[in-house]
């Protein structure tokens, strides 16, 4: 009979045979539950940990299948396939199917660059591609470096089995990315419908693969070229362990003896536990021998009962009289503690309401004073300005006076000059006679010369005069400029070097708000203080640096550097204390800490609760420093409320503003006043001047400094604030020195000048009084050579020309002296002003002495009176803490009377009472609370040395019994314990033993029905195997040895004839080879439940024929299973097949060009169509 013939006697079906047998769906329904689970060799523990229910669990599973059959596939199946630079493909895109999909294309077209992307995207590493050894030379040669490839696989995610479909939706698109470079991404990325981010969890990947059930690593779900070689070429027992392994047949028994080696340890263990209860029973026997001692011996202690209770009782009648004797002493200390309270008190409240309120009102008045100076002194430097304004043109005409009066004199010497002249002339005309010519008219010329240059110097000189009394005019003028620019310049300076030594002072402290913000030695000081706060050396609260407890409260911040103006030069960095003694422990660490008179001042503030009765600002747009600025200590805010008058400053935006809001003025009275009553100051910006009002007039007072901010500001900020202000002040002190250097050359240029023109006005006036003389001499010699007829009017001319000119420097002297007399009371105005000012000035420097002597005298008395209020109230610290002391004894004494009382009850009723309850005695309250005291005799040492007596006895009766222990409630408790222990490790060892048995046997019964649902499947492999092998005209059969795990092939090529029957595999040509390996591939994958399968180049090696029908055989299968996608990959020609729309898509890769080493964009080509 042929083989064919014998397959067909064995058509029957498995139910037909087997009809009592239903446990091979159990079966197969658990081996794709375990497949759902992730079921590995550690599953065994679960078997263990719930041995209870282990057998009926089998029984209960249900068959889960993904796209149930008869109707399309909905969850699980591939939708869509994109790569981009993987392996050829610059960019491809690919859109399978629900059912069939071929892939073909010639050799190099990248068809099985998308069975490696499916294979890459869903879990499974490089090497199992066979097309790369790791990830990276997966990425297309030639790319750019840094290039990063990209894998996409869609898959559809509807129905029942769709996974998490609320967080995906319909479409699941798993990502891939592949980094050329160690920096890049090299993970998993889970997308939704809408190709957003949902997860790049490998957890949830494996997550969705499982309730998918795709195995990609299932060599029958997707089968490459490399597979199918190793399948068709391999030995029996490899094809045995392909089997096993298509088919989880192989899994499931790894699950199997993974749990029987876990059972057996088990058994193991419990049977050395049990081994070892040994040494515990015998223990539990001992035990309970000495308890049935002990409890003899406890009828012999039944006669010392008696004198332990006495004991107990004398002890507590002793403690109580030692209490009554605390208590009396107690009482004694609290009245003298009541005592001297009550003289502390009287003492305290004496004078100490109006010493504070005189020092008050003496701060208060000094504090006006200093305002007073100040605004005296900026009066002074006013009223200076004014007298030097004032003086300026009373010099200059001074000055004009001055010169006029010279000119006069030289008038009075010329008519001298003159009339001696005239007269020398009249009393020589009738001396001389007659004379030459030549001689006359020599004379003549050499006097017209004399008498041009005469005129040309007097014209010179008088120009010359004017320029030196300008350059001596400029000078004075520029002499007051060059000492105000040397002040500006010294003023940046200082200015500049506390900048950039707060600026360090900030860099080398660290944390982001420093101290060094607030001072160069806020820091320093601060840990000093701290450090003596916690070694207890101050004796109240101690605050500062004042800045650090304030901030500027959110939203007005525009006001924070008024505010802080408002406060006061000096203020940030000082600190507050409520003692003297304080006051000089801080100045000593002030001084410890090399602090200068301007670093770190203290104030001394009373510790009171922080002031409530702050007004509100006087009206809406306006602020306060108190609304500006949160104080975060009562003891700071009460300090900034008494010294800067935080509640009595108003800010505002403008002066416009300020004066429209707060100020008031009464035209009758024509005096000020401040709306609200009680503002004092009102800054304004944006310089930060102020303007105030005292006795009815305003006075404003200019802010030449400008506003920095120092509060609300960290200490980045506060560096980088420094930073710039010293950039900016550099800069004012560089132009400041441009301005001064100018100045001063200007000055020096201009007395250069003064002394240049007046050596010219020298030159000049010498030259002219030897021309003069040279005139002179030379009208001597005229007159001299004339004779006595001659003419002496131009003697005469020259005598009533100097009596004019005489007469004109008298009227400009007389002119000027009257504009002096006009000038004069403006400046003496301004001088009677300016010594008002300074009058004033000393006055309140006198009066500020005066007030600071009076201080110092109250600061003195008060510290006297603090000093003793100290000493007072250190002793009645003292006197507090010997109450406290006593208290604790007190308290410790009545706590021993309470155990001692407790002791006595509980051995009295334990004694007594409680002795015919037996051994177990369960105390409480209500039962101790009934027992009554009993009454003692002796001391505690007398009943003591009984009992003494007495247990020595029972420890000699004790030591010949052999006990253990003392106490029979600890002996019975370790009996107890010991038998409890030993009982409980019995029952468990049961309770394992026979969970065992009932593993072994869930084991042994389920590994029965594995066995032939192994069959099972064998024989649908095997006839499936067959019928495919029919269409051919051929048959076949798979021979099974499962003990020595070997799979044979047995392959009759006619079905007809039993002589072309082979064994041997490679007997066969390629082409059968290839069909027979085709024809077992699709009989083993209708046992597997996958969504879907992949085969790359499974015809290669077939004949036209065995390929047609290969292919008809494939599509016919693929179409019965239309809830199961199929994607085929060729390089062959597919023309035979018939596309369907819904069923059948045939995808054709465009072929490479004949150089071409990389697809350009997507290499491919429409689905074909007939």
């Amino acid at each position: 009979m042929s083989t064919h013939q014998r397959k067909k006697n064995k058509k029957r079906s498995y139910e037909e045979q087997h009809p009592d047998e239903p446990i091979d769906q159990t079966i197969a329904s658990e081996a794709v539950e375990k497949r759902k689970r992730g079921f590995d060799d550690n599953d065994g523990s679960d078997s263990v940990n719930k041995i209870s229910d282990a057998a009926p669990r089998t029984a209960n599973l249900t068959p889960r299948k993904v796209n149930s059959a008869g109707k399309p596939a909905d969850a699980g199946i591939i939708d869509r396939v994109y790569v981009e630079n993987f392996m050829c493909h610059r960019k491809l895109t690919v859109t399978l199917c629900q059912n069939v999909n071929f892939i073909h294309g010639q050799n190099g077209s990248g068809k099985s660059a998308v069975l490696a992307a499916i294979q890459i995207c869903l879990g499974a590493g490089a090497r199992r591609t066979h097309r790369a050894r790791n990830l990276r030379e997966l990425i297309r040669k030639g790319s750019s470096p840094g290039t990063c490839a990209r894998v996409r696989v869609t898959l559809l995610n509807k129905g029942s089995d769709a996974f998490q479909h609320e967080v995906y939706g319909d479409h699941i698109t798993v990502e891939r990315s592949i980094a050329s470079s160690s920096g890049g991404y090299n993970g998993y990325k889970l997308l939704n419908t809408e190709m957003k981010e949902k997860s790049r969890s490998k957890k949830d990947l494996d997550l969705m693969l499982d309730q998918l059930n795709i195995q990609v690593e299932n060599p029958v779900a997707v089968l490459d070229q490399e597979e199918a070689k190793k399948f068709l070429t391999g030995k029996a027992e490899d094809k045995y362990a392909f089997f096993m392994k298509a088919t989880e047949l192989e899994r499931i028994d790894r699950s199997y003896a993974s749990t029987q080696d876990t059972v057996y340890e088990l058994e193991e263990t419990n049977n050395r536990i049990r081994d070892s209860l040994k040494p515990a029973s015998d223990n539990v026997k001992k035990l309970e021998k000495e308890w049935e001692n002990c409890q003899e011996l406890e009828k012999l202690e039944g006669s010392i009962g008696d004198q332990r209770i006495l004991y107990a009782w004398s002890f507590v009648k002793e403690l109580q009289k030692n209490v009554q004797k605390e208590e009396k002493i107690l009482a004694m200390l609290n009245a003298k503690l009541a005592q001297r309270s009550e003289e502390f008190e009287q003492f305290k409240d004496i004078n100490s309401g109006a010493q504070e309120e005189h020092i008050k009102s003496l701060n208060d008045k000094m504090a006006l004073l200093t305002e007073e100076a100040q605004q005296a002194r900026s009066n002074k430097l006013d009223m200076a300005e004014n007298v030097r304004k004032a003086m300026a043109p009373v010099k200059k005409t001074e000055r004009e006076l001055k010169d006029c009066k010279r000119d006069g004199v030289l008038a009075k010497r010329r008519i001298v000059a003159a009339t001696n002249r005239l007269k020398n002339a009249r009393d020589e005309i009738l001396k001389n006679a007659g004379n030459a010519e030549s001689e006359e008219a020599r004379r003549t010329e050499m006097m017209e010369q004399t008498e041009s240059s005469i005129s040309e110097d007097k014209v010179k000189l008088e120009k010359q005069k004017t320029s030196v009394a300008q350059c001596l005019n400029d000078y004075d003028e520029l002499e007051p400029h060059v000492d105000q620019a040397k002040s500006n310049v010294n003023a940046v300076n200082v200015q500049m070097h506390a900048v950039l030594k707060r600026g360090n002072e900030l860099k080398s402290t660290a944390g982001s708000r420093s101290l060094a913000v607030f001072g160069p030695k806020c820091a320093t000081m601060a840990k000093k203080v701290e450090e003596a706060r916690k070694s207890g050396r101050f004796r109240g609260p101690v605050a500062g640096p004042i800045g650090y407890f304030i901030k500027v409260a959110p939203g007005k911040e525009h006001l924070a550097k008024l505010a802080e103006k408002a406060l006061g030069n000096g203020m940030l960095d000082r600190f507050v204390v409520t003692t003297d003694s304080d006051r000089k422990l801080y100045m000593k660490l002030r001084q410890d800490a090399g602090c200068s008179s301007r670093d770190c001042g203290v104030f001394q503030q009373a510790n009171v609760p922080r002031y409530r009765n702050i007004p509100p600002p006087p009206c809406d747009g306006v602020e306060t420093a108190v609304t500006v600025l949160s104080v975060s200590g009562d003891l700071v805010f009460n300090c900034l409320v008494d010294n800067s008058r935080i509640d009595q400053t108003a800010l505002c935006e403008s002066r416009e503003h300020s004066e429209e809001k707060l100020l008031i003025r009464n035209e009758n009275t024509r005096k000020d006043a401040v709306r609200g009553g009680k503002i004092t100051k009102v800054f304004f910006l944006p310089k930060g001047d102020f303007w105030q009002v005292k006795n009815g007039l305003r006075s404003l007072v200019s802010n030449e400094a400008k506003l920095k901010q120092i509060i609300g500001v960290d200490r980045t900020a506060a560096i980088r604030e420094a930073e710039h202000e010293a950039t900016a002040l550099k800069k004012e002190a560089d132009e400041l020195k441009k301005k001064l250097s100018d100045v001063q050359r200007e000055h020096k240029d201009m007395k250069r000048k003064w002394n240049e023109e007046s050596k010219s006005i020298r030159k000049i006036a010498s030259n002219l009084e030897t021309l003069q003389s040279t005139l002179e001499r030379l009208k001597e010699e005229a007159i001299s050579s004339e004779e006595v007829t001659i003419d002496t009017t131009d003697l005469e001319e020259d005598v009533k020309n100097a009596q004019d000119s005489l007469e004109v420097e008298k009227r400009k002297e007389y002119e000027l002296s009257e504009s002096i007399e006009a000038l004069k009371p403006e400046l003496i105005q301004a001088q009677r002003d300016h010594q008002e000012i300074l009058s004033r000035n000393e006055k309140v420097i006198e009066d500020m002495a005066s007030v600071e002597k009076e201080i110092e005298g109250n600061i003195k008395e008060a510290a006297k009176r603090q000093k003793n209020l100290e000493n007072k109230e250190a002793k009645l610290s003292k006197l507090e803490e010997g109450v406290d002391q006593q208290s604790e004894v007190l308290k410790e004494k009545n706590t021993k009377v309470e155990e001692s009382l407790y002791k006595a009850r509980v051995t009295t009723y334990k004694l007594n009472e409680a002795h015919d309850e037996g051994g177990s005695i369960e105390l409480s309250d209500e039962k101790l609370a009934a027992v009554k005291p009993v009454e003692t005799t002796d001391t505690p040492d007398t009943y003591k040395k009984k009992v003494q007596k007495m247990q020595k006895k029972i420890e000699q009766e004790r030591k010949k019994r052999e006990l253990t222990d003392s106490d029979p409630v600890v002996i019975f408790e370790k009996y107890q314990r010991a038998k409890n222990d030993i009982a409980s490790k019995l029952n468990a060892i049961k309770k394992v033993k026979a969970n065992v048995e009932v593993l072994i046997a869930d084991l042994r019964d389920r590994k029965n029905r594995w066995k032939i649902f192994r069959k099972h499947i064998g024989r649908l492999t095997n006839d499936t195997f067959d019928e495919i092998l029919n269409k051919k005209g051929s048959c076949g059969e798979i021979e099974f040895d499962h003990q020595t795990t070997r799979l044979n092939i047995v392959v009759q090529k006619d079905n007809t004839n039993d002589m072309s029957q082979t064994k041997d595999v490679k007997a066969l040509s390629g082409g059968e080879r290839s069909f027979t390996t085709l024809s077992l591939l699709l009989a083993l994958g209708e046992n597997l439940e996958t969504p879907f399968r992949v085969m790359d180049e499974f015809d290669v090696f077939l004949d036209p024929i065995s390929r047609k029908i290969a292919l008809d055989t494939m599509v016919e299968i693929a179409k019965q299973m239309e809830h199961r996608q199929f994607i085929f990959i060729t390089p062959q020609d597919v023309s035979s097949l018939t596309p369907d729309p819904k069923k059948l898509k045939i995808i054709k890769m465009k072929p490479p060009s004949r150089e071409q080493q990389t697809l350009e964009e997507v290499g491919l080509v429409s689905p074909v169509s007939k």
